[in-house]
């Protein structure tokens, strides 16, 4: 058995529904979820935010920009931490109450993206944790790098 699989074994035992809050959150506990987004995506999240930049939505002008294709919206890309946070880890019940975002590279049409999140801190008490959130592009490039507070259910 691989280290890797052992650690997300034992992770998996330490949160099951009998066990507390500090066995559940151990700092440097990480999760990711992966997508791919297609052209259709990209148009559908345009609609929803009304951000229709031809850059994102127009084949022929996106030749033209300094990309030379169609980009990824970031804040499409970046709400694959909200599917960690409220699907994954920590799960049903999670709140978000915060996050910070920097763009560091363009994500491209049908390219995998692996959203991170890690926890880096935690306050008991108040039941908020602290977590890196780091997104890769399939070369494994940092594309997105930030912080999010997220109130533990």
């Amino acid at each position: 058995m691989t280290y890797f699989r052992f650690r997300s074994l034992i992770l998996s035992q330490l949160m099951s529904e009998n066990t507390s809050l500090s066995e559940k959150y151990l700092i440097g506990t990480k999760h990711t979820y992966t997508r791919r987004f297609s052209f259709e995506d990209v148009n559908a999240f345009a609609l929803l935010s009304g951000d229709v930049n031809p850059i994102h939505i127009n084949r022929e002008a996106a030749a033209q920009s300094i990309f030379k294709q169609v980009v990824v919206h970031g804040m499409l890309t970046s709400a694959l931490f909200s599917t960690v946070f409220g699907t994954i880890y920590p799960g049903k019940g999670s709140i978000y109450l915060g996050q910070t975002l920097k763009f560091l590279k363009p994500v491209f049409l049908d390219d995998d993206i692996t959203a991170e999140v890690e926890l880096t801190e935690i306050n008991m008490e108040r039941k908020i944790g602290t977590f890196a959130t780091r997104a890769f592009n399939g070369k494994k490039e940092l594309v997105i790098a930030g912080e999010a507070k997220i109130l533990l259910p």
